[in-house]
């Protein structure tokens, strides 16, 4: 080596240590700047999604108590529920969603059954609202969280870029892996979960292929961590999506969206689709006399009954209030209606808490069921046949389960 390579050695190494230093303040800075405002976005996601639940929830609570005159005890809780809608949307930053109900509110008696129809379709229009709110916190959330990954790759890439010569001898184990490290972060795309999923996996089975240096070992392993824990968040919203708060039972929207595609699906291959609608009898009663925590617990008892008995295919839902509903795919009348009748003796046998003060001194259910293609031409009036079956069920006495066949037979008998 020459005595000018060996004169500027020093000053090569001290605009090398400097740069690393520059860089590592930079990364340093870019971290805290975004776990604060990454902080901040989470805190107002949870505001949203809670203000999204409290309102549906208060919907749910309004439906349930039915028509006619509200007992003075659960216009105060509903009073109560209100107070804490506007709560959850003034944290959440939505005064408009507040100010829309406090309007509607304004000169009402919002639980009186004059008015009730009013404040339910505001009610609505304030939980599609908060819904569009909910995905959007989740959106800037995935792209901040990208920004961030593609922020620090690019500093990396900078910094590597920069003083490749000098070390490149030493770090021949550490700027391959990386490369192909930022060849996998590229891929993720925050549309697409499962690209997330299959990035982490090839990131940590880049560890076992090449080898590496141990600073890219812990970078990797940062980086398969974060992608599955985007995984895994993306999994809980998709869960907390679908699935209904107080049973965890799919709700309404996603058992409507199945239902559709199982229609289209039977038009296709000739199959059938089936439907059962689930009451619980004399539930308001129940709600009245030990309070609706009491209520949900049985509510809760009764979904976990209702999804054992299911087969793996079928999809439990809770299609509101105290009702539920059940799909059941491929499946023909009699199969649905034996299934039917063995969920309601079991029901009926299942000992709840001060079932003794129901009418029957018991708890039990009516349950109204329709099939495809026999008893409706569409999923909306094969929903509207087995509510009609389910009401029949009812006014011969409860405790029963009815089929749409028998009444549509019924009506042609005469």
């Amino acid at each position: 080596m020459s005595d000018a390579s060996q004169t500027n050695q020093p000053a090569r190494l001290q605009r090398i240590t400097m740069a690393g230093t520059i860089f590592l303040l930079l990364t340093l800075f870019v971290t805290v700047g975004f776990m604060l405002y990454r902080n901040e976005l989470v805190e107002n996601l949870r505001n949203k999604q809670a203000l999204y639940l409290d309102l549906v929830e208060f919907r749910e609570k309004i439906t349930t108590e039915g028509t006619g005159a509200v007992p003075q005890k659960s216009a105060k809780v509903m009073q109560f529920m209100l107070g804490k809608v506007l709560e959850s949307a003034e944290a959440a930053g939505e005064k408009e969603i507040s100010g829309a109900l406090i309007q509607k509110r304004g000169g009402l008696q919002p639980f009186a059954d004059a008015d009730r129809e009013i404040f339910l379709l505001a009610l609505d229009n304030s939980i599609g609202k908060a819904e569009t709110e909910v995905h959007r916190a989740l959106d800037a959330c995935i792209r901040i969280s990208n920004i961030f990954v593609m922020t620090v790759l690019v500093l990396f890439i900078l910094l590597i870029t920069g003083s490749w010569r000098e070390f490149y001898r030493t770090y021949t184990m550490t700027l391959i892996p990386l490369s192909r490290l930022s060849e996998k972060i590229g891929t993720i795309n925050r549309c697409i979960p499962e690209s997330i999923h299959e990035t982490a996996e090839d990131i940590r089975n880049d560890l076992t292929l090449s080898p590496h240096s141990r600073d890219i070992c812990r970078i990797t392993d940062t980086m398969a961590e974060f992608c599955m824990d985007i995984e895994a968040k993306n999994k809980k919203l998709d869960e907390l999506h679908i699935r209904d708060e107080k049973t965890n039972l799919y709700n309404y929207r996603h058992f409507k969206e199945h239902l559709i595609m199982e229609i289209e699906r039977s038009k296709r291959a000739g199959d059938m689709v089936s439907i059962a609608m689930i009451d619980i009898d004399h539930f308001k009663q129940y709600n009245d006399e030990h309070g609706h925590v009491a209520g949900d617990r049985v509510l809760a008892q009764l979904a976990g009954i209702i999804s054992s008995q299911c087969r793996t295919s079928d999809m439990p839902s809770r299609f509101g209030g105290e009702e539920f509903a059940v799909l059941f795919p491929r499946t023909d009348h009699e199969t649905t209606l034996q299934i039917s009748e063995r969920l309601r003796m079991i029901i009926c046998a299942e000992p709840v808490a001060h079932e003794k003060h129901q009418p029957e001194g018991r708890l039990t259910v009516s349950i109204g069921i329709a099939t495809f293609p026999g008893d409706a031409p569409d999923w909306y009036t094969l929903v509207n046949n087995a509510d009609r079956a389910l009401y029949r069920a009812k006014s011969a006495g409860r405790n029963r389960v009815c089929a749409f066949s028998a009444i549509r037979n019924g009506e042609e008998g005469k």
